[in-house]
C-alpha cells in the first residue's frame, strides 16, 4: 500500500524554516518595535477659501510643504503570517503655504499634525533573510496648535487669527519588505498612503469690522517612504 504524502501544509513549513531558521525556530520572536524616519510627500487639493461676502478674494486655496518625521511601527503577533500593526511617529509642525491666487504669499501658517495609524498585515517570507509584509486599516489624523503668521493677517487686514483643523479618520495601506541580521535586529524599507480630509477654519480679528471667518477644505493623500530599524522580541 502507498504511504500517504506529506500534507502541503506541513511541506510548506519545512521549506520555510529551511529558508529562515531564526524566524522558524521554536521560541522565536514574533514582535517587534521599529524606529526610523519617514519623508512625507502630502500632495495637497484644496478648495477655494469661503468667508463672508465681500471679505475673501476668489482663489485663494492652501497647500503644505513635504516633511521628515521621526517614525515608529509596532508590530504584535497574533497567529500564523497575521499580526497588527501600530504606526505613528514625532507630531511634526507643517508648514502651510498660499496656492492658487495666494501662492505669492509663500508661508502662511503653521499646525501639528498627529497621525496613529492601526493595521492588519500579513507578512510571508521571500529568503533567507528577506521577508516581505503587506498591510491595510485606518489612520485617524487630528491637529492641534493651528497658528497662522504676519502674512495671513496682513494679507486679511488682520491684526491676529485663530485656526483651527477639523481631525479625519480614513484608509492607510501598506507594502513593505524587511532584512533580517539576527533573530533579533532587521532593517526595514516600507510604503504607505493614507487618504486625509481636513477643514481649516480661521478667525481673523479685523480692525473696524471684528472677527471674520473663513474656511477652506483641504484633501491629502500623502506618500510615506520610511525606513526603520527594528528589535523582535
Amino acid at each position: 500500500m502507498q504511504k500517504p504524502s506529506l500534507p502541503r501544509a506541513a511541506l510548506l513549513a519545512t521549506l520555510l524554516a529551511a529558508a529562515c531558521p531564526w524566524a522558524q525556530a521554536e521560541g522565536a520572536p514574533r514582535n517587534s518595535l521599529q524606529l526610523g524616519v519617514s519623508r512625507v510627500d502630502f500632495n495637497t487639493r484644496s478648495d477655494d477659501m469661503t468667508g463672508p461676502a465681500g471679505t475673501t478674494p476668489p482663489g485663494i486655496q492652501a497647500d503644505v510643504a513635504r516633511k521628515t518625521v521621526l517614525a515608529f511601527v509596532y508590530d504584535r503577533h497574533i497567529d500564523g503570517p497575521w499580526s497588527v500593526t501600530v504606526q505613528g511617529g514625532m507630531p511634526p509642525v507643517l508648514r502651510l503655504h498660499g496656492a492658487g491666487t495666494a501662492q505669492a504669499l509663500g508661508e502662511i501658517g503653521t499646525v501639528r499634525a498627529w497621525f496613529p495609524a492601526v493595521m492588519g498585515t500579513y507578512t510571508w517570507q521571500a529568503g533567507s533573510a528577506l521577508a516581505l509584509h503587506a498591510g491595510a486599516g485606518l489612520h485617524y489624523t487630528f491637529f492641534t496648535d493651528g497658528a497662522t503668521n504676519a502674512v495671513y493677517d496682513g494679507a486679511f487686514g488682520g491684526t491676529s487669527s485663530r485656526a483651527k483643523f477639523s481631525s479625519s479618520l480614513g484608509p492607510i495601506v501598506k507594502l513593505g519588505a524587511s532584512w533580517s541580521f539576527d533573530r533579533h535586529w532587521f532593517a526595514d524599507v516600507s510604503y504607505s498612503k493614507y487618504w486625509i480630509r481636513s477643514t481649516a477654519t480661521v478667525t481673523t480679528t479685523t480692525p473696524g469690522v471684528g472677527d471674520i471667518e473663513r474656511s477652506v477644505k483641504v484633501r491629502t493623500s500623502p506618500d510615506v517612504v520610511s525606513f526603520t530599524v527594528g528589535y523582535r522580541f
